[in-house]
């Protein structure tokens, strides 16, 4: 993986491509760190126009101080107020070399070990160099998991306190009656339920977070074992309750770039499935779809190539077809349907 000082981060990339087309562009941003960044593209695949819209920005960043890449990628991105980014990071040299070589720009900040990526879509989230290391019926079946466990991870807990709440009818029998008892003994509303739950899992997680390793490991297993057991066996927290909060955490973790984006939109759906119901969750995600249809980052719609649909490039979206297709269509970002980065 890519290290802290920026020339031995170059020279790993030099190495993986040592094409006379890439090209590393040095730049001093920060008035008081003069911190070195490197915009890099191979000069032969990358859109003209994108290489002048970066740079500019680049350019334009006026602060003091730079002592990570997540300070300058704000400057990159579009819509300030998505909660989907649609500048990636990553820290493999190789998935930076593989991301160049299809026409985008990779921007190096010395003292960190992570490289920013733009433009970037919704699909690479699911997306792993391991991928193309499997044979492609396995590696299709990871990315159904993955979106599989995305749509789990904002939509379970908000679908199942709208059942709950105003289609009971829904549930098999047998399901209602037991979470019918389970929930007759616990003094909340099941939307609140579920608000304090996911929020004590929050808490747990962060926790977990900035401890030490093995002491962060011991918080959030017996934290939530603990936790969770007494919440229920007091009587304050529904069994059912329990399980949709573990299969929702699980989940969340098989996307970690989504992470942050799914913890708001848990909420932010649990909300709506308390107050109307499955026709509120429909809405909801109606209305999600609608702005990350909207975004549009340097040309560049974020929901390429789904939306506008380009079905060429679908052979690397829901499945990973073969090396023997997959190398000979065109994987330029500037060539996808609905982009706008004419040379």
């Amino acid at each position: 993986g890519f290290t802290a000082p920026i020339r031995i981060n170059l020279t790993m990339i030099r190495r993986r491509i040592k094409s006379p087309q890439m090209k590393f562009e040095l730049f001093k941003v920060g008035k008081v760190s003069s911190t070195d960044v490197c915009m890099i593209y191979m000069n032969d695949r990358v859109s003209d126009r994108l290489v002048r819209e970066v740079r500019q920005r680049l350019r334009g960043i006026d602060l003091d101080i730079i002592l990570e890449s997540g300070y300058i990628q704000p400057y990159l991105q579009g819509k300030p107020w998505s909660l989907f980014s649609d500048v990636g990071t990553t820290e493999r040299p190789d998935t930076l070399c593989a991301k160049i070589s299809e026409g985008r720009i990779g921007i190096l900040v010395d003292g960190t070990p992570f490289a920013l990526i733009v433009p970037y879509f919704f699909n690479e989230n699911f997306q792993s160099i391991d991928d193309y290391c499997h044979k492609p019926y396995f590696a299709t079946f990871i990315r159904w998991i993955k979106y599989v466990s995305f749509f789990m991870t904002i939509l379970l807990p908000g679908v199942y306190v709208a059942v709950g709440t105003f289609h009971p009818e829904l549930f098999p029998h047998a399901l209602l009656f037991n979470i019918a008892a389970a929930e007759e003994t616990t003094p909340l509303p099941l939307v609140l339920e579920a608000l304090v739950i996911h929020f004590i899992y929050e808490v747990m997680h962060e926790a977990g977070l900035r401890l030490p390793r093995p002491v962060g490991h011991a918080v959030s297993i017996v934290g939530g074992l603990v936790i969770g057991d007494a919440a229920v066996t007091a009587g304050l927290i529904g069994a059912p309750m329990v399980m949709v909060v573990a299969l929702t955490a699980i989940s969340s973790f098989v996307v970690p770039s989504l992470y942050e984006s799914v913890s708001i939109l848990r909420f932010a759906f649990i909300i709506i499935g308390g107050m109307s119901g499955l026709y509120g969750i429909t809405l909801g995600l109606a209305f999600l779809s609608v702005n990350m249809t909207k975004l549009n980052h340097f040309g560049a719609p974020y929901l390429a190539p789904i939306s506008p649909f380009s079905p060429k490039a679908m052979k690397d979206v829901l499945i990973r077809a073969r090396w023997g297709k997959i190398s000979r269509q065109d994987s330029r970002v500037q060539n996808f349907k609905g982009t706008d980065m004419d040379k």
